[in-house]
């Protein structure tokens, strides 16, 4: 489950380093090891920078339906294997002891659908790992009083459980959606930041960013201020930053020593 920074470079890290272990036995096949080097290498460091745009775009303009996000996965699969096989492929053209302008269209786009592949299982992965359905959820957002809301209705797979607002260590908006963060989970449901500051404002949670609302009494410890902003400590790796504009909030947050 990909349930911080750290767990998502860690999880980019792993998938890249696999895929480039095979393109470098693919390479192989080829019978020139410059040709394995250079789909080891330069194919995976596109793809690390590839997949990571597709997850900054997936985080802040996930559309909303069904087929809109699966045309999004298709298409940003498509777009990371063009840009893969335009930069690999002449490379591995030269190498093989060709001249590049007589790179033919056919052999420059050589091996995309392969790249496409590669773009398409990370793009699933993520989203199966970060929580981040292609279904659109079922559930909806239950009217409640400002600060009455002493449940939050959540799914896992097809489970439907009770979140006990207590057990919320920060809460970020994710588009049409808001991601829960606990110690131990991430849950996404539909709905909108505003709504659960409201919800929930019964002085524990506090807004330190546009997007993120934080449990205080989550916070373990708090560093900064940098140019106005703070690090705001949660435990068990989960760490979050707060903007400028919230930096006498954030000062009013620092826990007390032992």
């Amino acid at each position: 489950m990909i349930a911080s920074t750290k767990d998502f470079w860690i999880f980019h890290a792993i998938y890249w380093a696999v895929t480039g272990l095979l393109l470098f036995l693919y390479g192989l096949t080829y019978g020139h090891w410059e040709v394995a080097l250079v789909r080891n290498l330069y194919n995976p460091l596109v793809g690390f920078g590839c997949s990571y745009l597709m997850q900054a775009l997936y985080v802040h303009k996930y559309p909303a339906t069904f087929h809109t996000r699966l045309l999004m996965v298709l298409l940003l699969s498509l777009a990371g294997a063009l840009v893969s096989a335009l930069l690999v492929n002449p490379v591995t053209y030269a190498l093989l002891g060709y001249e590049v302008q007589h790179l033919a269209l056919s052999n420059l786009l050589k091996d995309g659908l392969y790249f496409v592949l590669f773009y398409l299982v990370w793009s699933l992965l993520y989203l199966q790992l970060s929580g981040k359905p292609l279904a659109e959820p079922t559930t909806s957002v239950a009217p409640a009083m400002p600060g009455s809301l002493e449940t939050i209705t959540v799914t896992k797979g097809e489970r439907k459980l009770n979140l006990d607002p207590l057990k919320i260590c920060y809460i970020q908006a994710s588009g049409d959606y808001v991601e829960f963060h606990t110690r131990q989970e991430q849950y996404l449901k539909q709905g909108t930041i505003s709504y659960y500051e409201q919800a929930l404002s019964d002085g524990l949670f506090v807004r330190i960013h546009r997007s993120i609302i934080v449990n205080q009494a989550q916070i373990k410890s708090i560093s900064g201020p940098v140019k106005g902003q703070y690090w705001i400590n949660l435990g068990e790796g989960r760490e979050v930053r707060s903007s400028r504009n919230y930096q006498s909030v954030v000062a009013n947050l620092i826990p007390e020593a032992d």
